[in-house]
């Protein structure tokens, strides 16, 4: 009976290869189409809590995923992607460097749950 959680990183190979020594799991992907593709089978992917019962959980609680690919990913799958809150997809800086558009979409996340824009100056 396994009880811990996966973390993994989607990303280009240069930029995922450091994560590997940290045990993360490393998902290579060049484009957001190979992203998505990625994300959807990742968040099916679930580990048995209790065999008797047949419980199950998902094998991962964080995936990130860097923000070059996630920019990419559209509304409609970023929905379906982010329906259940594990696995969370959190988007990081690459190797291009950052963008700003995780914080970004943090802010648009939290400005729906409360209403307002806590990241705004």
């Amino acid at each position: 009976m396994k009880n811990n959680y996966s973390i993994a990183i989607v990303g280009n190979k240069e930029t995922i290869l450091g994560f590997k020594a940290l045990g993360l799991k490393t998902f290579n992907a060049n484009t957001t189409e190979e992203t998505v593709k990625i994300l959807f089978e990742l968040k099916k992917q679930e580990i048995v809590v209790d065999e008797k019962t047949g419980e199950t959980k998902p094998e991962y609680a964080i995936i990130f995923v860097t923000e070059d690919l996630a920019m990419g990913i559209s509304k409609d799958d970023y929905k379906k992607l982010s329906q259940q809150a594990l696995p969370a997809i959190v988007p990081v800086p690459g190797s291009k460097g950052a963008t700003n558009y995780g914080i970004r979409r943090i802010g648009q996340i939290v400005e729906q749950a409360v209403g307002s824009d806590i990241f705004k100056e």
